[in-house]
């Protein structure tokens, strides 16, 4: 049986850096790999997961848990049959309801092959006091179905969001399994051996649907010739533009942060290879930060908002970042 755990989250609450963290501190006997989804088209997530040596399956596109059907279900078998991992990762986007996946996690196909662990919810205790997320359903499903509350980017709390985040699990039905309070994702992997409750599922059935896609999302490597090939989604009130770029492309690492830090949009990753040598770039709420990776295949670079984004002119100011071959 192959212990499996959800971990959701809003945008930019520091999912995939909890992953890596998770990944980093796994016991040394064990082999984890991860099942990722992206709202956007490109995969900026998992290529930074792979980039750290993880094992990843992409399901790049949509929502993951609105295509719980063929495109969710080839790549859950796609890499449970390639990896045979003793530990899977699921991390679905985070305008996502994870309600479905749950559900196809626990019908008969699976029942003798996965052991449902708990489901962890990674939330920014400055959200709960903005009536843009609380009032949000996505947002409040993630949170209902998590077995265990992260609070993450607690350095930047103060006192009212440790009360607001402490009144969030005095009022759970049924009580969370379990807590945490912590920086950069620094997650302890004993949380999730916590209990799982198959019971929150029953409550509040009745969650929507969009963006349902019945094919498989595929994101082809580039072909022979080709730079940078242009990809873009939109749903939940959100919309996504981002580059598949070559692997040699070297950007300027000032010039993209000075591009990305004049942005006023709701979300920029990115993983590509500049004059300071490979970076991973993510800003959210205004704040850009960056760190080193591993040099990727293929670089990507990925923006979202809650407004339609202007494509070539993004798309320009972007390609302007790159150094000169």
């Amino acid at each position: 049986m192959i212990r499996t755990h959800l971990i959701t989250g809003f945008l930019g609450v520091g999912k995939t850096t909890a992953i890596l963290h998770l990944l980093q501190h796994k016991p040394a006997h064990e082999k984890w790999a991860v099942l990722v989804n992206e709202f956007g088209e490109v995969g900026v997530d998992g290529a930074i997961l792979a980039a750290q040596g993880a094992v990843v399956k992409e399901v790049p596109g949509g929502c993951l848990c609105c295509v719980s059907g063929l495109p969710f279900q080839m790549g859950l078998n796609m890499l449970i049959a390639r990896e045979k991992p003793d530990v899977l990762l699921i991390e679905p986007t985070g305008l996502g309801h994870p309600r479905n996946i749950l559900n196809t996690l626990r019908n008969e196909h699976y029942r003798d092959i996965l052991s449902i662990g708990a489901a962890l919810c990674i939330l920014d205790p400055r959200h709960l006091l903005n009536p843009r997320y609380t009032g949000n359903d996505v947002y409040a499903d993630q949170i209902q179905l998590a077995d265990v509350l992260v609070a993450n980017k607690t350095d930047l709390c103060g006192d009212a969001e440790r009360a607001a985040f402490e009144q969030l699990l005095a009022d759970a039905q049924p009580p969370k399994s379990g807590s945490a309070w912590v920086t950069q994702g620094q997650l302890k992997p004993e949380l999730l051996l916590l209990p799982a409750d198959p019971q929150r599922l029953a409550l509040h059935p009745d969650a929507h649907e969009h963006n349902r896609k019945e094919s498989l999302p595929l994101v082809l490597p580039l072909a022979a010739g080709e730079t940078c090939r242009r990809l873009q989604n939109q749903g939940q009130g959100y919309y996504s533009l981002g580059w598949l770029l070559r692997g040699d492309l070297v950007f300027s690492a000032r010039a993209l942060r000075n591009w990305l830090g004049s942005l006023d949009i709701e979300r920029a990753k990115g993983i590509v290879a500049t004059d300071e040598g490979p970076l991973v770039l993510n800003m959210r709420d205004g704040v850009l930060s960056d760190m080193p990776t591993r040099q990727p295949e293929e670089g990507r670079i990925e923006l979202i908002d809650a407004q339609p984004l202007a494509v070539e002119l993004l798309e320009q100011a972007m390609l302007a970042c790159r150094l000169e071959e």
